[in-house]
């Protein structure tokens, strides 16, 4: 496949011509691409469809640039509850309302270890750990190097490691067949720089580099820019929830992957040009991808029937490795050869070692919905399924041979709002719902540039039920969608 991160410059251009795009946004859309690129090494284990760089890249920055603003990092300096910080187990409690995947997870929970570096089994965390974890703030203020639980912070176990300063504990797990959802906290010997926030959420921008797996696939998706989200408990503790996409990891690319490729290399062969046509960043080499792209999405759709569904086992062992935490500096003075000198890590401070965990994952799907649809339209366009969990809506597309998979995704809730992408996912067919009423779910597939272009804006998005009738959003989409279709929840 091309290498499409080459487009980079072109592509920020043509979003930036309507909006003007803040920092924040150009560093996930640079996450973005970092993510395509390293998709593109490794297009041979798990290949995504011809447009999902632009999906990916386009919801980052068109769909949320007007919503996000840059802010400062906000350190907890309540006493209580930097008194109260728990050192495992607890985090969930704290985490669990200001994600965007939010929900219960406490009570459902696996604390991963105790302070000591036993492992404990259960849910939430325990009397005694809350014990400990007070203890061990009391003792540890003003005397780190003489406090009983100091030393003990920094052995390593099974779920907590030290590198670089930077001490990672794996603290609380849950999973479903859609993710696994894990809690981790971060403890700094210094404090942490000033960093920046996404001022609607106010979640610190903070990613992981991380690579890893589930044990029962080896050609799963590699796990790559580790997305959490979370927040500073006090100025040297960072907690976070990591989500791993479980769904993902559970696919078969192998016949996928060789059918693919298969008609990828016919298509060059039928236009008379090579990957690296393709990758000249000229004008004439733009419009060659232009056409390429068209090309592959006009017949990637009917490949996904080779993508095969390897079965979840009720337990197995997610790997992480852990090489690089980065956070994002406040009010950092960009210059045009950062890039140059620093490479994707210019603006960023950052920890650097290896942080190893095997997570035990045990798959609870007690409150899994799933909706079998295989549904699609006179053009070859539709859903296979849709999946509920308490924390996400998960829409499946469906492509028919012949159908033309340059499309983008948006949901509806009951109110004919529209419903937010999971920030920690990477595709747009991920939707937190937990504050929405999704008695109606209207979902609609849309040509992706026509969507960019002319649909989409922060107008159309909400306050739609008190909008009179025939200027909601819905109206616009019900008459430009190449597929749509309306579910009914309990």
């Amino acid at each position: 496949m091309t290498n499409l991160n080459n487009n980079e410059m072109d592509f920020q251009e043509k979003l930036q011509k309507d909006t003007e795009i803040p920092v924040i946004v150009h560093e996930r859309i640079n996450q973005a691409y970092r993510m395509i690129e390293n998709d593109t090494a490794m297009q041979k284990k798990a290949p995504k469809d011809p447009y999902h760089w632009m999906k990916v890249g386009g919801r980052i920055a068109g769909g949320v640039a007007a919503a996000l603003a840059v802010g400062f990092v906000f350190y907890a300096t309540n006493p209580v509850m930097a008194k109260n910080i728990p050192v495992v187990g607890g985090l969930f409690d704290i985490l669990q309302d200001n994600v965007s995947f939010f929900g219960n997870f406490a009570d459902h929970a696996t604390t991963l270890e105790t302070i000591d570096g036993a492992e404990a089994e259960g849910t939430g965390n325990t009397a005694s750990d809350s014990e400990k974890g007070n203890q061990t703030e009391s003792n540890t203020a003003g005397k780190e190097e003489t406090a009983p639980n100091a030393t003990a912070i920094k052995e390593d176990t099974a779920y907590t490691k030290t590198a670089d300063g930077l001490t990672i504990t794996c603290s609380e797990v849950f999973a479903n067949s859609q993710a696994v959802y894990m809690t981790m906290q971060l403890k700094s010997d210094t404090p942490f720089p000033e960093t920046e926030t996404i001022a609607e959420s106010g979640t610190p921008v903070i990613d992981l580099y991380m690579t890893g797996g589930v044990d029962f696939n080896a050609d799963a998706d590699p796990v790559i820019d580790g997305q959490v989200e979370g927040q500073f408990l006090d100025d040297k503790t960072y907690a976070c929830i990591f989500r791993y996409d479980l769904a993902q990891a559970s696919k078969d690319y192998t016949e996928y992957n060789e059918k693919y490729n298969e008609m990828t290399q016919q298509v060059l062969d039928e236009m008379g040009v090579t990957q690296d046509d393709l990758n000249d960043e000229t004008d004439e080499g733009y419009a060659l991808l232009e056409e390429f792209i068209n090309k592959v999405s006009e017949r990637g759709g009917e490949y996904q029937k080779y993508i095969k569904d390897i079965e979840i086992p009720d337990t197995f062992n997610l790997h992480l490795d852990i090489t690089k935490v980065r956070g994002l500096e406040a009010d950092y003075e960009w210059s045009e050869d950062d890039y140059e000198k620093y490479g994707t890590d210019a603006g960023y401070y950052k920890y650097e070692g290896d942080w190893n965990f095997d997570i035990p994952v045990t798959v609870d799907d007690s409150q899994t919905e799933v909706l079998e649809l295989n549904d699609t339209n006179d053009a070859g366009i539709g859903l296979k399924s849709v999946i509920r969990t308490p924390y996400e809506l998960t829409v499946n597309e469906l492509y028919e041979d012949g159908s033309d998979s340059d499309c983008f995704m948006v949901a509806l809730d009951a109110n004919g709002n529209k419903l937010p992408y999971n920030d920690s996912a990477g595709n747009c067919n991920i939707f937190a719902i937990q504050d929405r009423d999704i008695s109606t779910v209207d979902i609609y597939i849309l040509d992706y540039t026509q969507y960019m272009d002319e649909l989409k804006g922060p107008d159309n998005y909400n306050n739609n039920e008190n909008k009179p009738e025939g200027q909601r959003w819905s109206d616009l989409l019900d008459q430009y969608a190449k597929y749509h279709k309306t579910l009914h929840f309990k």
